[in-house]
């Protein structure tokens, strides 16, 4: 709880001022690492934005890549909101890393149920054919 509380000042502080004070300083890949899905997700928001506006077409897309990255699309639309107000504040992306810290990590994808069940029906093949094999020669 202390620490989200002081994301938010540290956000009040950031927002009302653009040069902050070295006490709400952070290095924007200290907060998120550049492989967390959800920096990722962030930079290519902010790749695909026309502006500050996300066309649709564009969305469609991005939701694929948030679902390839195990991210709820609730989360992800809250990720493009995030970076949709920054570029229509025009402030760097680097801004944003508090704020999407405070963002439930992305949860490792599962396999598909289809993948699941092909491997399935393989392993029970395979043990009949053996079973066969075995009553056959046996």
């Amino acid at each position: 709880m202390r620490q989200r509380l002081r994301v938010v000042a540290a956000e009040t502080v950031l927002s009302k001022n653009p040069e902050p004070k070295e006490f709400f300083e952070t290095k924007s890949h200290a907060v998120l690492g550049s492989t967390d899905p959800r920096w990722i997700f962030a930079k290519e928001t902010a790749r695909v934005l026309a502006g500050a506006v996300l066309p649709h077409d564009r969305r469609e897309g991005l939701m694929l890549l948030a679902q390839r990255l195990g991210l709820r699309p609730f989360d992800a639309n809250l990720i493009v909101a995030v970076v949709q107000d920054r570029a229509r504040r025009g402030e760097p992306l680097e801004h944003t890393t508090t704020t999407l810290a405070m963002i439930p990590n992305a949860s490792p994808p599962r396999e598909s149920f289809a993948r699941l069940m092909t491997t399935a029906i393989l392993l029970a093949i395979l043990v009949d054919a053996w079973l066969v094999g075995w009553l056959l020669f046996s």
